[in-house]
């Protein structure tokens, strides 16, 4: 027999194979949404893994991040299976997310608007019958000879599976006869997949899905939303150049050719700040402010300092101001309601005196601006005064640059938006996807154990309420910009391994929830080839996360 510990402490006994779903029959009703998967000993698996040793049980509800991820993957299956029965000579490859909704493509053989509707009816109706996705170990052996055996995606995940640990075991799943290697766990049928829709999109088409919040409802899609054309490009770009999976990364690392890379992907990023410091010269007579935002970790720093390069390169006087000097004092800060401050807010900043400094800025005043000490948490004025000379150019960094209230004084026609994300195109393979979210929560944890003295727990522990911040105060702002900078680099996850496991692998198993999060991490980190940082130039945007920056004195 086993013995198990359930949710709340519970401790009970099963048969050697019980399924993680029967292990939670009893726990189901202590969910608002049903379960979508479990986590044995702080690994996450599909419902319908067999247990087989002692060891601690718990459970991922629907409405939850992991759980609408599985809610993702598990939709992205059902649509291949029906590819597969009604165009077997067409392949789905799945780019990137695009807001509630998913990006696919078919390289070869794409659909038409009707046989695209064709697709979906039968998605439908494999959803309808509540079919099971059965999950099953993989022999290492046989799942190599079958990626052999596939032309077109078997590369990649040949590729994936030599990576892979051989400690750890691998899991395909079926569904209708079709069997597929995932990464991450399915749920464990077809049961609660009805909300989903299929609409064109460019070279294919997007599998709009639920928000976290119900995973029963569908949200109208915006299909013109500028964000998603800046995802585009960069898919299309590192596809270009043959580098859009892991396994493609990992082969160049091998084959010494990753210089190239690097260079090619820190040229793409200098090309792009010369060409907005070329459009702000060009329109000087108007432009008085760049606007830059973007969520933690997306690199805003770095972006700013390498765009007033290239503006002082052009003969322009670029003056920086950042909004966090603008916070109220400590005591006037917002909170949340169980008392805790709110530094996510966009009341957190001095609206009425930010708008005042601008104004008169633009009037050509002189201004003082404040200090704001995050020690004792007041705003302090130590004599540094700016206004505006020939050629100036304000540039504002803050995550809530954005907000029209922040700036609300100055005519639209006198600045210039930016927001700054990591919007990585890169993907295990063609099923198998990389998170932007999870890339940047790892580009933070790095910067805060080198420069903050917070070690991975607190970044993890942390993470959450910078998302809930970002989903609510940040991103609902980002269609105000006028331009959109991806930060993210095509060989960032080779650098960012070489610091982040450590600090993944100091998570003690006790902190259960943030264990669960870095042994996720921990698992993708390990398929990727490590790079030595010494191959990236010094005003990399990467170097603001892991150390070595030109610009470090700046930032």
């Amino acid at each position: 027999m086993l013995h198990i510990t359930l949710p709340g402490g519970v401790k009970r006994e099963f048969a050697v194979g019980t399924t993680l779903a029967e292990m939670g029959k009893d726990f189901s009703d202590n969910y608002d949404s049903p379960l979508a998967v479990g986590v044995f000993d702080g690994l996450e698996y599909s419902l319908s893994y067999q247990v087989t040793e002692d060891g601690e049980v718990s459970f991922i509800p629907m409405n939850s991040v992991e759980g609408m991820r599985a809610f993702v993957r598990s939709i992205v299956f059902v649509c291949d299976v029906a590819m597969k029965e009604l165009f077997p000579d067409t392949e789905l490859e799945v780019c990137n997310s695009l807001g509630s909704a998913l990006y696919c493509i078919m390289p070869k053989n794409p659909l038409t608007p009707v046989q695209l509707k064709q697709l979906e009816d039968k998605m439908r109706t494999i959803v309808a019958a509540k079919y099971p996705i059965v999950t099953f170990p993989v022999d290492r052996r046989e799942a190599i000879e079958r990626a052999k055996q596939d032309p077109y995606l078997g590369q990649d995940v040949l590729a994936m599976i030599n990576m892979a640990p051989e400690s750890e075991t691998l899991f395909a799943y079926e569904l209708c006869g079709v069997r597929e290697p995932f990464f991450e766990p399915l749920l464990p049928s077809t049961e609660h997949l009805a909300a989903f829709e299929l609409i064109p999109f460019d070279k294919g088409f997007v599998i709009n899905y639920p928000e976290i919040e119900d995973y029963r409802n569908l949200p109208p899609w915006d299909t013109v939303r500028r964000i998603n054309h800046a995802y585009q490009e960069a898919e299309e770009w590192s596809a270009m150049i043959g580098c859009n999976t892991l396994a493609k990364l990992n082969r160049i690392i091998r084959e010494g050719r990753a210089d190239k890379i690097i260079r090619v992907a820190e040229g793409l990023q200098e090309k792009k700040f010369v060409a907005i410091a070329d459009y702000i010269t060009q329109h000087r007579d108007k432009l008085k402010f760049v606007l830059i935002a973007g969520p933690s970790s997306s690199g805003k720093t770095s972006s700013n300092q390498r765009l007033c390069v290239q503006m002082e390169v052009n003969g322009l006087h670029p003056i920086p101001i950042s909004m966090d000097n603008y916070y109220v004092n400590r005591e006037d800060t917002p909170k949340n309601p169980d008392g805790t401050y709110d530094f996510e807010r966009v009341d957190v900043i001095d609206i009425p005196l930010f708008n005042e400094h601008l104004t008169q800025l633009l009037r050509g005043e002189t201004v003082m601006l404040p200090y704001y000490n995050f020690m004792t948490g007041h705003r302090e004025y130590r004599g540094q005064k700016i206004r505006m000379q020939e050629n100036s150019i304000f540039v504002i960094e803050g995550i809530h640059a954005l907000n029209r209230k922040v700036t609300e004084s100055v005519p639209d026609e006198n600045k210039l938006k930016i927001f700054v994300s990591a919007l990585t195109p890169m993907s295990l393979d063609a099923f198998n996807r990389i998170h932007t979210t999870d890339l940047r929560l790892l580009r933070r944890m790095v910067r805060d154990s080198r420069f903050r003295s917070h070690d991975a727990l607190d970044t993890i522990k942390m993470w959450p309420s910078v998302r809930y911040g970002e989903e609510k105060y940040i991103f609902p702002c980002q269609e105000e910009a006028d331009i959109f900078f991806n930060t993210s680099l095509i060989y960032e996850p080779a650098i960012l391994r070489k610091f982040a496991v450590p600090l993944l692998e100091s998570v003690p198993k006790e902190e259960k929830k943030a264990f669960f999060t870095a042994s996720r991490l921990l698992r993708l980190l390990r398929l990727v080839e490590p790079l030595d940082e010494d191959m990236i130039p010094n005003n990399s945007i990467l170097k603001e996360f892991i150390g070595g920056s030109a610009f470090a004195k700046e930032l």
